[in-house]
């Protein structure tokens, strides 16, 4: 028999919640928000609001992103030391993954597997840099490392929090929304005297396909409306000694395209097989086979990568595509669109939009719920019972499923929540 979703009339449920440790916040608006509440605002409720967030969720693409970005982070380190830090990093994720694993009582060969695809991760990632990070953009720029790293530039902050309210004309009566943004980098340049926002981003899609619609994502016009605002602040410049007439320059997209190869048992050393062979068309000729032995090495994935993005040895035949289509390049998006009403139009829109779903009373009953409990991969949502089982029981699907409370900003509890119904 399916489970009884009215358990809890629509009036008690936020108080039971709440009693339970359950309790919705008002956060400031991150530029994830926005693809949130547009695919589920029941999500955005349970993600944002309540800080829901599976102990042991896991994703490849969102995994392998982050190591990516730990790596990118460290780029000004001599390479030794940034290698070292980026070990250090892996120690400290692997300590927290086993005291979770603790918690939820994960031993055996599935706590095994679970840290073994975090070092996988972490391998795959650190070789993505090593061989993207010899890709030539063009003469001018050279690679990506060299650019970001040009003589001009100066270094303000990584992964620096950046906070702005933002007021919307259609609503003047209304208080401005608070927003945070998070670059993956700051960086000044000196001889235009403005401030740039670097992010990176891997794809599995061409990178001129990626592109494409970097200037008009919500990300893009989030960062630089929350930049726009923060650099009239004077104690944000004082802070990072910036001149008091600096500018917005921008946001540069570094778009990377992901190996389609995978760590594995391909990288092992190898001997070459030349004995001749007894027959067929290629009788007498050696056989120039490679025999594999040992174990894997970071090593040889890394010379694999080389090749794969430059289009050489094993992967030669992808050298036409490399040159008509370059897996590593960079995507402006000029300061100018903050001039453009058409596109502060648009962002307004989608913050009034999100702005709706933060303001309003947390009821679950007011949050549509998703169209289908599979997520995109076809896999089963890890909110899943939150929707399929009564409210009764959340405080129950909380603990027996290992989530935990994250909140990602400093964020207090309102004391008054707007409601309406709609």
């Amino acid at each position: 028999m399916p489970p009884e979703f009215r358990s809890l009339s629509r009036e008690d449920a936020v108080e039971f919640l709440e009693a339970h440790g359950l309790v919705a916040i008002k956060p400031p608006v991150r530029s994830s928000d926005f693809r949130l509440c547009t695919d589920s605002p029941f999500h955005y409720l349970l993600c944002r609001r309540m800080g829901l967030v599976p102990s042991l969720r896991w994703s490849e693409a969102l995994n392998r992103g982050t190591w990516f970005h730990e790596r990118f982070a460290l780029m000004h380190l001599p390479e030794s030391e940034a290698d070292a830090q980026y070990t250090s990093l892996l120690g400290q994720r692997l300590d927290e993954l086993m005291s979770t694993c603790q918690t939820h009582g994960i031993d055996g060969e599935k706590r095994r597997a679970i840290l073994a695809t975090e070092e996988q991760d972490h391998a795959t990632s650190l070789a993505w840099y090593k061989a993207c990070s010899t890709i030539e953009i063009s003469k001018e720029y050279g690679t990506i490392t060299q650019f970001l790293q040009s003589p001009h530039y100066r270094v303000i902050c990584a992964e620096c929090l950046l906070g702005a309210s933002i007021m919307d004309p259609m609503r003047a009566t209304d208080n401005p929304t608070p927003c945070v943004a998070q670059p993956d980098l700051l960086l000044y340049h000196t001889v235009q005297n403005s401030l740039w926002v670097v992010d990176y981003k891997t794809t599995s899609l061409p990178v001129a396909d990626r592109a494409a619609s970097c200037s008009i994502e919500p990300q893009t016009q989030h960062y630089l409306h929350v930049l726009e605002i923060q650099l009239k602040n004077a104690k944000f410049r004082e802070q990072y000694n910036l001149p008091d007439d600096v500018r917005v320059g921008g946001m540069m997209h570094v778009i990377i395209q992901k190996p389609t190869i995978e760590f594995g048992m391909k990288d092992r050393d190898y001997i070459l097989d030349t004995t001749p062979l007894k027959s067929g068309p290629r009788k007498g000729m050696p056989r120039n086979e490679k025999v594999y032995q040992g174990e894997p090495r970071l090593e040889n994935y890394i010379q694999r990568c080389l090749e794969w993005y430059h289009g050489e040895g094993e992967y030669a035949h992808l050298s036409p595509e490399r040159v008509l289509n370059p897996p590593v390049n960079i995507s402006f998006t000029s300061a100018d669109a903050l001039l453009d009403s058409m596109w502060r139009s648009q962002y307004l829109a989608r913050l009034r939009s999100v702005n709706r779903w933060r303001a309003l009373k947390p009821d679950p009953g007011l949050f549509p719920w998703p169209v289908s409990v599979s997520g995109k991969t076809g896999r089963r949502d890890p909110y899943a019972d939150f929707v399929l089982r009564p409210i009764s029981e959340w405080p129950e699907i909380v603990k027996q499923n290992g989530f935990a409370i994250v909140r990602r900003d400093l964020e207090t509890p309102e004391e008054e929540q707007e409601s309406t119904d709609g």
